[in-house]
């Protein structure tokens, strides 16, 4: 079972750092099953709601080797890079989230965890859901004892094409004991010996948008759309020799190539999840929830055990092509992933996110309150 990580012509390029010994799914076993019985249901709620990836310039290791002079160079110059695309991967955060606030995310997941909670005439076999309640990490960062808790993130993709929504699941408690199900030669390794009772990820991929196709109308609203993302609230553009400026008419120029940068489809993509009150954003995230839901309950019962050699099981091939499968090697062997059947193109999400003022503003005053309550508890 154990994966021994091989340090080869890869490793020059992504570097050998970790390795794990075993999949991160934990299934459940009888005795946890049996002693779990109806579980509590706990939602993290979403702090950054629905995110907007990018793709952020980072030049800092080109510029080490000149010293000092050349990380102010490559520091200058990734600003003006960044600029343009971090504005407006906010600006559409902000716009989805005026549509779909993080709340309505967590209550959306709650409607449907709580469809799977049987009936009080129903005899309950196996492990079962039994309430479903919302916990606020930042400032209840601990584990809630023998509780299931879903801790869910959501994702636009680089340019809007798609949106992906992944949910981490856990289960901790005092009477629940994790008892790893493989078997060892030698000497228990110690990942294995403590940690959760259950653990598992589902993650869902909506159905893609087709990328536009660049046409004079269309190049003359993105040269339209760049400018008004360098705008101040006032509405006046920026000095032409600050580094916004100078940013902006970067990205001029790149309007007037004949091709459309991943950055630049985000501008009408997202215009179109947000189309008629986002119904198009709002039907995908109601889908991803059902899915958690669903897959959730039927893993709880499952005491099959992942392994990196295994192999993918399709579990439901919908009638739009939607496939979900139950993955079967690799680190991520035993998660659930539901993904459209009619993808054109691969999807990126970039390497940071970008989220809404709103969140924003909500993770500092959160992070200031649990701070201040931490140091009331020292005294």
């Amino acid at each position: 079972m154990k994966l021994t990580s091989v340090c080869a012509v890869a490793a020059l390029l992504t570097g050998c750092v970790t390795v794990q010994d075993y999949p991160n799914m934990r299934p459940m076993n009888m005795e946890t099953i049996r002693t779990l019985g109806k579980a509590q249901v706990v939602v993290a709620e979403s702090n950054n709601g629905i995110e907007k990836s990018w793709f952020m310039t980072d030049s800092s290791a080109a510029g080490a080797q000149y010293g000092l002079l050349g990380a102010l160079v490559t520091g200058v110059m990734d600003a003006i890079m960044n600029a343009g695309p971090s504005k407006r991967a906010t600006k559409a955060a902000n716009e989805i989230a005026g549509l779909m606030p993080a709340d309505v995310l967590a209550a959306s997941l709650m409607e449907q965890l709580k469809s799977k909670i049987p009936a009080a005439d129903v005899a309950p076999t196996g492990a079962s859901l039994a309430s479903v309640s919302t916990v606020q990490k930042i400032t209840s960062p601990d584990a809630v004892d023998g509780a299931l808790e879903l801790v869910t993130s959501y994702t636009l993709s680089e340019d809007a094409s798609a949106f992906r929504i992944i949910s981490h699941v856990t289960l901790a408690g005092k009477s629940l004991p994790y008892r790893t199900p493989y078997t060892f030669k030698g000497e228990m390794p110690d990942s294995e010996k403590t940690g959760p009772a259950y653990r598992n990820t589902f993650t869902y991929h909506s159905a893609q948008l087709p990328v536009p196709v660049l046409t004079g109308e269309l190049q003359t609203h993105l040269i339209e759309s760049i400018k008004d993302s360098y705008k101040d609230a006032n509405g006046a553009a920026p000095a032409p020799d600050s580094p916004d400026g100078k940013a902006l008419a970067k990205e001029l120029e790149g309007a007037q190539d004949a091709k459309l940068s991943k950055d630049e489809i985000a501008i009408f993509l997202t215009r179109e999840w947000l189309r008629d009150g986002g119904a198009m954003l709002k039907r995908e995230v109601a889908n991803a929830h059902a899915f958690i839901a669903t897959y959730l309950v039927q893993d709880l019962n499952s005491i099959a055990v992942p392994s990196f050699a295994g192999q993918d099981q399709l579990l439901m091939t919908g009638t739009d092509s939607r496939v979900v499968r139950r993955v079967g090697a690799g680190s991520e062997a035993g998660s659930y992933v539901s993904a459209p059947g009619d993808v054109t193109s691969f999807t990126t999400y970039g390497n940071a996110i970008a989220i809404a003022k709103v969140q924003s503003e909500k993770i500092t005053k959160l992070t200031s309150q649990a701070h201040a309550a931490k140091q009331k508890k020292k005294k």
